[in-house]
């Protein structure tokens, strides 16, 4: 009998703390939440940038393995690796890759990525919202006003600028060898790809 009830002490026990560790979670990500609706923009894409970015590293493809899915079946690739924003827009990937660089102005870097494929970034201005809708961080339902929302991109590609682009500035130049974590929105009908446009979050040049 004791140890029936012994044993039936421990699996109480045992539940009740299984409970309240999933309690104690549930309400820690809540008051989270709570909490960054009270910060600004800026201060949301530091919070995010500071918290989640190696969560987002972990989740970029590595090109060499998503063109050929993404070629074969956009529709499987999309929905593996994929980000929708919402109706009617474009998919946005996070992928990791190596290239060379073969051109540089004062406005972009030009990699080669294969002999049919071609990419660019820009070094100086971001002005779209890639990196804020890759990222999935965002939703503009969480935003009560849009301008809101919309000044999260303007933060976010100042943060890529400063702290991304800025930062490998120097050690650019042609026929350097870079490593690459970045943003790409890609349209589903219209996969005759011959140059992306990528955004980084981790950039670093190999020496």
């Amino acid at each position: 009998m004791r140890k029936i009830v012994l044993i039936s002490t421990i699996l109480v026990a045992g539940a009740m703390a299984l409970y309240f560790s999933f309690y104690t979670e549930a309400l820690s990500e809540k008051q989270t939440r709570e909490r960054l609706k009270e910060f600004q923009p800026g201060q949301l894409v530091d919070y995010y940038w500071d918290n989640y970015m190696d969560e987002l590293i972990g989740q970029a493809i590595c090109l060499d393995e998503f063109l050929p899915v993404l070629l074969d079946n956009p529709e499987d690739a999309a929905a593996k690796f994929g980000r929708v924003l919402g109706i009617g827009s474009n998919t946005f990937f996070i992928v990791k890759l190596q290239a060379r660089i073969v051109s540089l102005d004062d406005q972009r870097m030009y990699l080669l990525l294969s002999d049919q494929l071609k990419a660019t970034l820009p070094l100086t201005h971001i002005y779209s919202n890639l990196a804020r809708d890759a990222s999935g961080w965002f939703s503009v339902d969480d935003f009560t006003n849009t301008l809101d929302f919309n000044a999260l991109s303007a933060y976010m590609n100042k943060k890529i600028q400063e702290e991304v682009l800025a930062a490998q500035a120097s050690q650019l130049k042609i026929g350097s060898e870079v490593c690459l974590i970045a943003a790409v929105e890609v349209d589903l009908d219209e996969l005759a790809l011959t140059e992306l446009e990528l955004i980084p979050y981790k950039l670093v040049v190999l020496e």
